[in-house]
């Protein structure tokens, strides 16, 4: 069914002062053909009363930059003659992004049943009216506004373009539309909205008419209601305000929810009215032949009563093509069904009409049911009339079984238990009985009724000698399978794919599409299925044996999304599936050890959500799972909603440890011993946290050389482990093993993350074995890089081995500003020693930090700023250092190293060496301070820095 052609302005709005008269010669002349004609205003037409306040309403914030100073629409209600609708509006646009808009008014009529009049057209500016009727340029736009829906409704637009509009100036247009369409048959009906987003200075909404012609009045949205009075024997209905502020749209408003405020004026005296009206335009012809052939065959090839609606269906759906030509009456009454059959095309209307006689053929009650897409349940906040529908589908009665179906859907489930139910919210059955004959009744999907997501992401991690591999689905089921299949048949299913897979590519760095899409497509049991694969050569955070994973969780984004508003007037709407489920299921190369946590959930009224971990030998699966339980948020229950809802998207389980090697394999027990072995001049006593890292760093050792037997050498996976390795190497002091680790995996001209790790590895394994600028070298090279690795404070290191303390410096404090805690501190400790050496400005250097220092909760990095600057004696930080046992022999190994390079910056390198001596007995071989220590004494007590 088509709507109902309205008179209109894009965007249209009602208006006020009247205009100045002028001769009926006056006015120019119309192109022959044009489909309008100027001329003045209908003599009904009622002057404004003058304005009571000349103050006017500014925008809100974040609207469109226009107003209107004037809307004025008049409606005149003859005996026995069309209906006129007289417009008059004034517009302004507040800056150039509004200006096209205001200075180009449309005008939209149906030549088949209206004509327009075109009264003025105008600018008003700095005080003046200018006359611009006769300049404007009228374009008459025939091109069909809903072609690409396959509907011809005939309505045409008058483009008035005016030239020389400027920024403030205000726009005047005034015309009348005459006619009606003769298919409501006299009556009538119409919404007239009494504020938009948009302010408008003055509203004028006039309707007059023979007081035979009842009017029927109910604010939709608004408690206002018209002045009625009687004037020159004519009832009249009016409203008039000043200063009406806009009203404010959001996103994702119900259709069932009315934003702005209006009057519903109808003609009807209630649905019994209409529905005898809607029943003569569907009145059923007598069965034809070619009906009941179709209705012989739809019986041979469906046995039950169900099976036969299905087929039924599914022949008119997708076998009768979806076209409609709305001209005049056939906007609202169908075609005979013969003819439909005949064509093989037509609307909602026509395919109703179909359907319902091949189901009354069968024996089968079937009647049209008038709904509104655009109103949805919403319509019975209306008054009865003809203008609340916009589509038609059919009731079905099957038993004690009621079915709403729509013979315009393509690609449905080929039964009624499977296919999908659209909530079209409330509807009219026409002709029908007991409930159905007192007005609207609910549309509401069936308790049986599916509409379902289900995600699936398989990802293989068992063989390392390969990349990882990923496998993703996609399976939609009831309605939610039709709606992917109508896409599919208008976008393809390679569009689809690349869409889909974009989405998880973007979520994961690094992943390639592999192979073709796979589709899965079965109309018997409504689904839809698209399955994607991928690859990624090294996913995840590798770390000593284990990959660190984060799984991608896109999916679930529209299920647990939240307006963007921050203070929501209107209901917000949920308009996704019922239910989503995402499950992430990971296999690995070892059996899986631990206790998953125990499952969580988080729910109200308007969702629940699950989480839930399972372990199975190799596999750890999350399972994910949202149902909708409503169809929309009131404001009263916003906050509370979006609470739960950033509680849901803290339970998705997406991250897993995946290990790469069994630790407890019996082959690695020799090895095992071997550590301990060579960790035993280590032992103090107690294992202190200096033996723990360095049983750290032989275990990751360990590990890291195991599995490089059992991935591809030249992989990135193997550029991961050699850099760790190589890590783990410089940890423990051998750092000619660090250097070939980093050089192998620069071999293997890794991307820059690895190259990264390697070039650090590379520049601290050159300090060690006293290079340090070829190790400056490697640190800057790395620097250039520009990865999440940098360099940090080794370039400022570096530069100072090498006496280049004004470089040192920079590096020093750029690095500084950009860390933060301890990192921060011990970079300081180096920029003391760069600026001691020049000039010993050493204190200045880091006056500042030591100012803001928290005497009662500072760390060890802050005690050693201290000593450096004078607030603290050397044998205090040497008591701090050995107040924790644990901590000792690493706390003094940085404490002798800074005593003694302090006396050598301040030169007196021969107190300094005794303290690097030191540094070195206390074996804390992981700190670079050790290191560097060992390369002063080695450099010779009378060297020169």
């Amino acid at each position: 069914m088509a709507p109902q052609a309205q008179a209109q302005v894009q965007p249209a709005r009602p208006v006020a002062k009247g205009q100045p008269a002028r001769a009926a010669s006056a006015y120019p002349a119309a192109p022959a053909g044009a489909g309008y004609r100027f001329g003045p205003a209908p003599g009904w037409v009622k002057a404004l009363p003058p304005a009571a306040d000349t103050a006017r309403v500014e925008p809100a914030a974040g609207t469109k930059a226009r107003r209107e100073p004037l809307v004025d629409l008049q409606i005149h209600l003859a005996p026995r003659s069309a209906t006129a609708t007289y417009v008059h509006l004034q517009r302004v646009a507040l800056d150039s992004s509004t200006l096209r808009d205001v200075s180009e008014p449309q005008i939209s009529f149906n030549p088949a049943y209206q004509q327009l009049v075109i009264h003025a057209a105008a600018v008003l500016r700095d005080g003046q009216r200018q006359d611009r009727l006769k300049a404007a340029r009228v374009e008459l736009m025939r091109r069909e506004q809903q072609l690409e829906r396959q509907m011809i409704d005939g309505v045409r637009t008058a483009l008035v373009v005016l030239s020389d509009v400027r920024v403030g100036d205000v726009v005047e247009i005034a015309y009348t539309v005459e006619g009606e369409n003769p298919i409501f048959e006299g009556r009538f009906a119409s919404l007239l909205h009494v504020a938009s987003d948009d302010p408008i200075d003055r509203l004028h909404l006039r309707i007059e008419g023979p007081p035979e012609r009842p009017l029927q009045v109910r604010g939709v949205a608004t408690d206002l209601q018209p002045e009625r009075f009687t004037e020159g024997g004519l009832q009249v209905l009016r409203v008039l305000r000043e200063r009406v502020a806009p009203v404010p749209d959001e996103t994702s408003t119900p259709p069932w929810f009315k934003v702005f405020p209006a009057l519903h004026v109808s003609e009807y005296a209630g649905w019994p009215e209409v529905d005898r009206w809607a029943r003569q335009l569907f009145a059923p012809e007598p069965l034809q032949p070619a009906v009941a052939e179709q209705v012989a065959a739809i019986r041979a090839r469906a046995a039950t009563p169900e099976q036969q609606v299905a087929e039924a269906l599914r022949f008119v759906q997708d076998e009768i093509r979806y076209f409609s030509v709305s001209l005049g009456e056939s906007s609202h009454r169908p075609k005979p069904a013969s003819q439909t059959l005949a064509d093989r095309l037509g609307d909602c209307k026509d395919k109703v009409m179909l359907l319902n006689a091949l189901l009354a053929g069968l024996g089968i009650d079937a009647r049209p049911t008038l709904v509104s897409t655009l109103r949805n349940r919403g319509l019975r906040n209306f008054l009865p009339a003809h203008d609340v529908f916009d589509h038609v589908i059919s009731r079905v009665r099957l038993g004690g079984a009621v079915y709403f179906l729509d013979p315009t859907l393509n690609g449905q489930g080929l039964s009624l238990d499977k296919r999908g139910y659209l909530p079209y919210g409330a509807g009219l059955v026409i002709g029908g009985e007991g409930a159905e004959a007192a007005g609207p009744v609910a549309i509401v999907p069936p308790a049986f009724a599916v509409d379902g997501l289900d995600f699936r992401q398989d990802w293989d991690l068992s063989d390392l000698r390969r990349p990882a591999q990923l496998r993703t689905s996609m399976k939609a089921t009831g309605l939610a399978a039709e709606r992917w299949r109508a896409i599919a048949a208008q976008a393809g299913v390679d569009r689809i794919a690349e869409t889909l897979g974009g989405f998880y590519v973007k979520a994961v760095p690094g992943l390639v599409s592999v192979g073709a899409p796979a589709l899965r497509d079965d109309r018997e049991s409504n689904e839809f299925e698209l399955t994607l694969q991928f690859e990624h050569p090294a996913p995840g955070r590798y770390r000593r044996g284990q990959l660190e994973l984060e799984f991608p969780t896109v999916e679930l984004g529209d299920a647990l999304s939240v307006p963007p508003e921050a203070r929501r007037r209107y209901p917000f709407w949920l308009d996704g599936p019922r239910s989503l489920e995402l499950r992430i299921a990971i296999t690995g190369p070892q059996a899986l050890s631990g206790t998953p946590p125990a499952p969580q959930q988080v729910a109200d009224k308007h969702f629940s959500f699950q989480a839930r971990v399972e372990v199975k030998d190799r596999t750890l699966v999350s399972v994910n799972r949202f149902e909708r339980r409503s169809d929309e948020v009131l404001p009263a229950d916003m906050e509370a909603y979006r609470e739960r809802i950033g509680r849901a998207r803290q339970l998705p389980n997406n991250q897993a440890r995946v290990a790469l090697v069994d630790v407890r394999d019996k082959a690695l027990e020799p090895q095992f011993a071997a550590i301990d072995r060579r960790l035993d001049k280590y032992r103090a006593g107690r294992p202190d946290l200096l033996y723990q890292m360095l049983q750290a760093g032989e275990i990751a050792r360990l590990v890291d050389t195991s599995l490089l037997d059992r991935v591809d050498p030249r992989g990135r996976m193997a550029a991961r482990v050699l850099a760790e390795r190589a890590e783990a190497n410089n940890l423990l002091g051998d750092f000619a093993a660090g250097l070939a680790d980093a050089e192998a995996v620069l071999k293997l001209e890794p991307p820059a993350e690895e190259a990264a790790a390697a070039l650090a590895a590379r520049g601290v394994a050159l300090v060690g074995l006293g290079q340090p600028a070829q190790a400056l070298a490697a640190f800057n090279e790395q620097a250039r890089l520009g990865s999440s690795q940098p360099p940090g404070s080794w370039l400022g290191t570096t530069h100072y081995l090498l006496g280049d303390y004004a470089q040192a410096e920079a590096a020093l404090r750029d690095n500084a500003a950009n860390t933060t805690g301890e990192v921060r501190q011990f970079t300081l400790l180096w920029l003391y020693l760069a600026a001691e050496r020049q000039g010993g400005r050493g204190r200045a250097a880091i006056a500042d930090e030591l100012a803001s220092v928290d005497t009662g909760r500072e760390g060890w990095g802050s005690l050693l700023l201290r000593y450096l600057g004078g607030a603290l004696d050397r044998e205090a930080l040497l008591k701090a250092a050995r107040a924790k046992p644990e901590e000792e022999r690493l706390r003094l190994a940085e404490a002798y190293f800074f005593i003694g390079q302090q006396l050598a910056a301040q030169g007196r390198r021969g107190e300094a060496l005794p303290w690097f001596e030191r540094a070195v007995a206390t074996q804390a071989v992981p700190y670079r301070e050790v290191t560097i220590a060992r390369w002063e004494l080695q450099r010779g007590a009378g060297a020169a820095p």
